[in-house]
């Protein structure tokens, strides 16, 4: 396992380090700010693919295909006539659904910018018009991953997105060396620069998930088209309760894109350079970095292992890998919170040239922790086919989240996303409470009675104390220092910093006692 963990965490930092890339030269392309209409427009137009995924079929997949395809490949036959079924009725419910939502760009792209102009809107709908076919190849690269992954072959999805990265990039190299720039208003936009814009962001998902089907077939994968829905009512039970959760989460989706967007195309037309929606999405990619590499590696390793544990009523095992994954994955998340903290506006000004993204990021990271860990239990709850658990963990974030946005309404527009990523990270840190509540009346309504471990309390407090100590200690060294000229003194600074934060953070928590990583290694 220890194997498959680090393969799938050099591939994610690799796709991640090629997705930095791609996001530094969309940013030069496009712009980060409100002060870019068509960085907004893009933004508005590339994402929707992504949350309308979600909606249709993602949560879905990643709940039930990898459990209940463990569970085929013991019943024989029948089994893999049950996988054929449920691949069916995805792939091709999946490509009639993305022919409708793309006949529906204007309706779709409307939900998303009820403030913005006319112009505004045009431009972003004829960009959806190219992102919305990304919906079936995302259901399609969902499907053949969660495939291998049933199966143990966990290189080539954790590689695709490499590959799909590359392409990314040379189709923003294509738009920045041939094409007009895109940092004008929205009227500068031609046919040409949109086509080659939003067409090239979809061919590269369109090569991602195609890229699979050649490790499916050295495994001996052959799908033939069966319909029917024998044998997938336990599937159905437990895809039913992560839609409603998927639902929840989409919904408070639309609130925050909505007040975000608005604040973008006010600050906008008062010539203000402030956070946008656009700002928070990169705040995001930046702070899910480590999340992406260290907690998806580590807990898609144990998800299979954990299915397996649990298909045979091995509770207390099933518990013990989990436990196994939260430590790792509360130390990470913790670090990279105080490493955000400290630097994030620094980090942002030298790699995007505005410091705004980073204010955004730095409020984000304070959640990061609750995001990941709410990740871990969701998905051992998945493993035990429990859907109620982390339906209610994705109400409560939903919930508040969009709290958080209608509150975020009464700020000044400067300040609007600042708000909104606040909220956002109350609902993560509320949201792992909820999920290891949920999963502990899981594990007892099965049978198990997990075991009490009040010594978690003083190692996220010792954490806690340690990141505490780390970001005071990076912050103060970027305050007397000030804000240095040029790339390279503020990369210098950067560097030492981080450095710093990461130094006080390590040394302190080995003098506390700290062991996150040594189940990993017995395993």
């Amino acid at each position: 396992m220890r194997r498959s963990i680090g393969s799938m965490m050099v591939a994610t930092f690799v796709s991640r380090g090629l997705g930095f890339v791609k996001t530094i030269l969309l940013v030069a392309a496009i712009g980060a700010t409100s002060d870019y209409a068509g960085g907004q427009a893009f933004e508005t137009a590339n994402t929707a693919p992504t949350y309308l995924f979600a909606l249709i079929a993602g949560g879905v997949l990643g709940a039930v295909l990898v459990p209940q395809i463990v569970r085929n490949l013991d019943a024989g036959p029948v089994g893999r006539e049950n996988t054929d079924r449920l691949l069916t009725v995805v792939l091709v419910g999946g490509a009639a659904a993305t022919v409708l939502l793309t006949l529906c760009a204007p309706a779709i792209v409307a939900a998303y910018t009820v403030g913005w102009s006319d112009e505004w809107r045009t431009l972003a709908t004829s960009m959806a018009y190219w992102c919305l076919p990304q919906v079936f190849f995302l259901i399609a690269f969902a499907v053949l991953s969660q495939m291998l992954n049933a199966r143990g072959v966990f290189g080539a999805p954790a590689w695709a997105p490499a590959i799909s990265n590359l392409l990314g990039i040379a189709g923003i190299l294509v738009f920045l060396l041939a094409l007009p720039s895109g940092l004008d208003d929205a009227a500068s936009w031609s046919p040409l620069m949109i086509a080659v814009l939003a067409g090239s962001a979809t061919l590269a998902i369109a090569v991602q998930a195609l890229l699979l089907i050649i490790p499916l077939r050295q495994i001996g994968f052959r799908m033939r088209f069966r319909w029917g829905v024998g044998g997938l009512g336990q599937m159905s039970t437990v895809a039913g309760w992560t839609l409603l959760g998927v639902v929840a989460g989409q919904a408070a989706y639309l609130v925050t894109a909505n007040v975000a967007n608005n604040a973008g195309h006010a600050l906008n037309r008062m010539e203000v350079d402030g956070a946008s929606l656009n700002s928070l999405s990169l705040a995001y990619l930046l702070a899910l970095l480590p999340h992406g590499i260290v907690t998806v590696s580590l807990t898609t390793a144990l998800y299979t292992r954990m299915s397996a544990l649990a298909g045979r009523n091995d509770l207390a095992e099933t518990d013990k890998h989990s436990s196994v994954a939260t430590r790792p994955v509360a130390y990470v998340s913790i670090a990279a919170a105080a490493l955000f903290v400290a630097v994030g506006p620094l980090l942002t000004q030298l790699i995007f040239g505005s410091a705004v993204v980073g204010h955004v990021l730095a409020v984000l990271s304070l959640g990061l922790v609750g995001f990941s860990q709410a990740y871990v239990l969701n998905r051992t709850s998945f493993a035990l086919q429990d859907a109620r658990g982390p339906f209610c963990t994705q109400l409560v974030i939903a919930g508040l989240s969009a709290a958080g946005s209608a509150a975020a309404l009464l700020l000044p527009p400067e300040s609007t996303v600042l708000g909104i990523a606040a909220g956002i990270s109350v609902a993560n840190l509320a949201g792992w409470l909820t999920a290891h509540l949920a999963l502990r009346r899981t594990f007892r309504m099965r049978g198990h009675l997990p075991a009490r471990r009040p010594h978690e309390v003083l190692y996220y407090l010792r954490l806690l104390t340690a990141a505490g100590v780390s970001a005071a200690a990076g912050s103060i060294l970027v305050s007397v220092v000030g804000a240095p000229v040029g790339f390279v003194g503020r990369a210098a600074l950067l560097a030492a910093a981080a450095v710093v934060v990461a130094g006080v953070f390590v040394g302190l928590t080995r003098l506390l006692g700290d062991r996150s990583w040594d189940g990993i290694r017995r395993r």
